[in-house]
């Protein structure tokens, strides 16, 4: 090995070693969710909204409060879902529009939309999730938080409902960028390392979306990243020496669909349970404030407690 070759070597490993750095801190960011509830909103929804919402991190928080009256504090939240019915107040959701928290206004279906009037700068953080179904709110609840929270790995992180969105979104903007550096193809070889990097960043990115601990043993995921790649290479390799002139697409495509390949392999991989890392006790341990867990029973009312009393 030449002193370049060791250079890069060594310049890689700090890389990958900053890529899980990155990463573990991205996992446990402080993230702070505020649900608004009313009364007139459909207590499945309510349930359903209750049920997910359960951190399983300690950096992260749900706050739950009285749609009406509710101030945004002197905490911005980094996101707020307001349980709404059809005439429900949305003062609350105004003001923390304009403190600069995004909204989600959580109804039963657009017919149910109470009126909001608000100034376009913070309008533009006010969204709409219409939902029939709690199966139906779980999903596009998820795609609005991934969209409006830049805290995409804590949420995956701390809310497994929102994992697919946060996983997907990682996988597809990888792929992208990996077929970018594939069709400028500049240096013979060239593009291999930066598209190993990338796809590296995905493997521990993917593993802290899962809430899994960022070891050693992290290395057997690692090393099938870098097979693969040197695998598609291969590929990319055979198919342009038979198909003149149709390099840069097919180096494009390959490196695209390559990266897609590893990231539902690495999903796979997560998605088995002895694997993902659920700090449960620790993470709910003053976690929640101030929903009231204990009230999972379908029989009881509400999910809120406000000062030591239900609502």
């Amino acid at each position: 090995m030449d002193v370049s070759q060791r250079v890069w070597s060594i310049g890689r490993v700090a890389e990958v070693a900053g890529f899980a750095r990155a990463a573990s801190k991205g996992r446990d960011e402080r993230l702070l969710v505020r649900v608004l509830v009313d009364a007139r909103c459909p207590r499945e929804l309510v349930c359903a909204v209750r049920d997910a919402l359960v951190p399983e991190r300690p950096g992260a928080s749900v706050e739950v409060l009285p749609l009406a009256g509710a101030e945004p504090g002197t905490e911005v939240a980094d996101a707020v879902i307001a349980l709404a019915g059809a005439s429900s107040p949305l003062d609350a959701v105004a003001s923390h529009a304009r403190a600069g928290s995004p909204v989600a206004i959580v109804v039963e279906g657009l017919l149910e939309l109470p009126d909001l009037e608000l100034e376009e700068g913070p309008a533009s953080l006010v969204s709409v999730v219409a939902a029939s179904s709690p199966e139906a709110l779980a999903d596009k609840l998820a795609a609005w938080l991934v969209s409006a929270c830049d805290k995409d790995l804590a949420l995956a992180s701390n809310f497994s409902f929102c994992r697919a969105a946060v996983v997907d979104a990682l996988v597809s903007r990888c792929a992208l960028e990996n077929a970018v550096v594939g069709a400028v193809h500049l240096i013979p070889g060239s593009d291999l390392p930066v598209m190993t990097a990338k796809q590296l960043k995905l493997a521990l990115d993917i593993a802290a979306a899962y809430g899994c601990p960022l070891e050693p043993a992290r290395a057997v995921e690692l090393l099938g990243v870098v097979g693969a790649g040197l695998g598609w290479r291969a590929v990319a390799r055979s198919l342009v020496g038979a198909l003149p002139g149709l390099g840069t697409l097919l180096r494009a495509g390959i490196a695209y669909g390559g990266t897609l390949a590893t990231g539902n392999a690495l999903r796979l991989r997560f998605e088995a349970p002895a694997l993902v890392e659920r700090p449960a006790e620790a993470g709910r341990e003053g976690a929640v404030s101030p929903v009231l867990l204990a009230t999972r029973e379908p029989a009881e009312e509400g999910y809120v407690t406000i000062d030591g009393s239900r609502s």
